[in-house]
């Protein structure tokens, strides 16, 4: 299998507009910048002629990249949450937000990637049965040991990261506050 693993940070991967300024501005702004990933993942698609796509996203928030699957002109092209299921979590006692709670150690952290980065790894295998192309959308924290985990199972893996995109900005409040 060929693998495109695309890191990024989440705040770009849902289709709803989640920013709100009276002037409009910063709802133009972030529209753009997921107007910049459609077509970046239009043409990753269309270049890769992916088969499938496993996203690392919150469920019950329509993502972009779920919206493109339904729509791409590529055959048989499916879209699957590859995302660890918050009940799943829970039962294993993952935290919902480990990543930020002081509470934890970098080694709790590490051990809790691991299990999910494990979790996103099977499911995107059993979720792309026999595709021969597939991207992997997750975020960035993921991307490294994902595509070590894919390729240590015999897949051709490349990687790739939003922030090399000349339009993107990861700031957004940042940026539109400098303005």
């Amino acid at each position: 299998m060929r693998i495109l693993i695309l890191g990024i940070n989440h705040q770009i991967q849902w289709s709803r507009i989640w920013s709100y300024s009276s002037s409009g501005e910063l709802e133009r702004f972030e529209r753009d910048q997921k107007d910049h990933f459609r077509e970046l993942l239009r043409s990753k698609i269309a270049e890769r002629k992916a088969q499938f796509i496993g996203e690392e996203t919150k469920y019950g928030e329509p993502s972009i990249a779920e919206e493109i699957a339904a729509k791409v002109p590529t055959p048989g092209c499916r879209h699957s949450n590859i995302e660890m299921h918050p009940d799943e979590r829970t039962a294993r006692k993952i935290p919902a937000n480990y990543e930020r709670d002081p509470k934890f150690t970098e080694e709790d952290r590490t051990q809790f990637n691991r299990e999910r980065e494990e979790f996103m790894f099977t499911r995107t295998i059993a979720e792309a049965s026999d595709a021969g192309s597939i991207i992997v959308i997750c975020g960035r924290q993921h991307s490294s040991a994902l595509a070590k985990r894919f390729h240590e199972a015999g897949h051709k893996v490349d990687e790739a990261d939003i922030q090399s995109e000349p339009w993107y900005i990861e700031d957004w409040m940042g940026h539109m506050m400098s303005l």
